[in-house]
């Protein structure tokens, strides 16, 4: 799902693997697994969030904004 909107795949975590991925192991790798989309949801949010000076919650409000999100998803003709 993500690799269609931007080039950089962030490291998703579940919540169980959080202490040894913040912890002293030197190499946790085995966690650095393709995440499911199936538990992940996607919607618009504001263009706020391209400016860093706009650091709050309401970033993530999901908004009006009249685009389609998923056509990054649909392939090209």
């Amino acid at each position: 799902m993500l690799a269609q909107i931007h080039h950089r795949m962030p490291t998703i975590l579940e919540p169980r693997s959080y202490e040894r991925w913040l912890g002293l192991e030197p190499d946790p790798h085995d966690l650095l697994i393709t995440y499911p989309s199936e538990p992940m949801t996607m919607w618009p949010i504001s263009t706020r969030v391209n400016k860093p000076d706009n650091d709050d919650p309401s970033l993530l409000d999901r908004t009006g904004d009249l685009f389609d999100v998923w056509a990054p998803l649909r392939s090209e003709a």
